[in-house]
């Protein structure tokens, strides 16, 4: 008999499961600082084609509009999690400047 052909108990099966998903959860948790339910109900809400569709035409309309690339939307978007659009806006607007006068000097 081989190793494939071993009857593995369907208990074990779910366990080594629970412990995949439990572990595939927990790292979009620690990713987005958000607790393990929520990326649940996320998950469970959202359809992630549309979603990231959605995200990436943002960040390439913000990137045209204010020549950053991606990395560095996002970082704004990331420094500061409860920010407010008009914070978010000044913050992009100011790096954006700053890159401007950079390639001027």
């Amino acid at each position: 008999m081989t190793s494939t052909d071993q009857w593995i108990p369907e208990q074990v099966i779910v366990e080594q499961l629970h412990e995949v998903v439990k572990n595939s959860i927990d790292a979009i948790a620690s990713a987005t600082s958000l607790p393990s339910e929520e990326v649940v109900r996320i998950l469970e809400e959202i359809d992630m084609p549309k979603f990231s569709k959605a995200l990436e035409t943002a960040v390439r309309k913000i990137s045209v509009a204010t020549d950053l690339n991606s990395g560095e939307i996002w970082d704004i978007f990331t420094e500061n999690r409860s920010a407010s659009l008009d914070n978010i806006v000044m913050r992009l607007h100011e790096k954006s400047k700053s890159d401007r006068r950079n390639l001027a000097s």
